[in-house]
């Protein structure tokens, strides 16, 4: 059955839509992109996978009449600071949302581990972020390149917290003497990412304040990394250690850089057996593939 998807260009979202965009596909889901409701033609069947942000009382009854519809849904409220921005509220009214609540076409979702922020809203299931593994591939190397490698931008989600971390972390670890390849905000090539995170014995994560003081949930990275290279090692977030508790989290540079030089001290053979026990690992539980199962499941 054909979906419409909501087009995304900027941000996380234009890597969360592309995972998830390659995964119905799989799954024999034509795809169509769409930038307003309006554009659905509703003569035939369809399914749509939008965020809240593009619903209004004027197009409501387009989701009324989906098959299925895959809806994002954010907090009707969240922790403060990062509550007083508009990238962690609710862009719909409570009217709008009980509405929605009760059409049971309309299947709500969330990466957020803590539904206590979406009381609001109901059965909205929770779905972490995952590997695209459609659009990257993993490849066993057997002459590595870096020691350890981190690939990222400097995301500022409202209160510009993740330059500090991101400046600490890497800077620690570029004076450690392990060989890091690292880029930061460069927009490198999608094969060069891809190709950086298999030439490296372990891949670095780094998330944002907000991430590592709450922790409910974590970003893309964590899923790609493991996916490709196999070895993470991250700061600490609890979605993270809860999904993963094989991944070495920390906060303190000094233990991440011990723990891959651990990794490291490890022959190429026994490296790429701890590679190939966490990919698999993934694969059968964290691709968006599997979150699209998970989805369809609902309808």
């Amino acid at each position: 059955m054909k979906i419409y998807i909501q087009r995304n260009t900027q941000n996380a979202w234009k890597w969360i839509a592309s995972g998830y965009t390659h995964a119905f596909i799989y799954l024999d889901h034509p795809v169509v992109f769409i930038d307003d409701l309006i554009e659905i033609k509703t003569e035939n069947p369809y399914k749509v996978f939008c965020r809240e942000d593009m619903i209004n009382e004027s197009n409501i009854s387009i989701l009324e009449k989906s098959f299925a519809t895959y809806l994002f849904v954010q907090p009707n409220h969240f922790p403060n600071p990062w509550g007083n921005h508009p990238s962690w509220q609710c862009h719909i009214n409570r009217q709008l949302i009980q509405k929605i609540n009760k059409l049971k076409n309309i299947k709500k979702w969330t990466f957020c581990s803590d539904l206590n922020f979406f009381n609001l809203w109901e059965d909205v299931s929770i779905l972490p972020l995952a590997f695209d593994n459609i659009n990257y591939k993993s490849n066993v190397c057997h002459n590595y390149k870096y020691d350890v490698c981190f690939i990222g931008g400097l995301a500022n989600n409202g209160y510009n917290e993740k330059i500090k971390i991101m400046e600490q972390t890497l800077n620690s670890f570029i004076s450690s003497g392990l060989k890091c390849g690292f880029s930061v905000n460069q927009n490198i090539s999608h094969d060069a990412e891809n190709q950086v995170l298999i030439n490296s014995k372990v891949a670095l994560n780094i998330h944002d304040g907000y991430q590592r003081h709450l922790g409910f949930d974590s970003n893309e990275r964590t899923f790609k990394s493991l996916g490709i290279n196999g070895i993470l090692v991250c700061d600490d977030v609890k979605q993270v250690k809860d999904l993963f508790p094989f991944v070495c989290c920390d906060n303190d540079n000094e233990k991440l850089i011990e723990k891959v030089k651990e990794y490291c001290s490890l022959s190429i053979e026994d490296l790429n057996k701890v590679k190939h026990e966490n990919k698999n690992k993934i694969e059968e539980q964290h691709t968006y593939i599997k979150r699209v199962e998970k989805l369809i499941s609902y309808s």
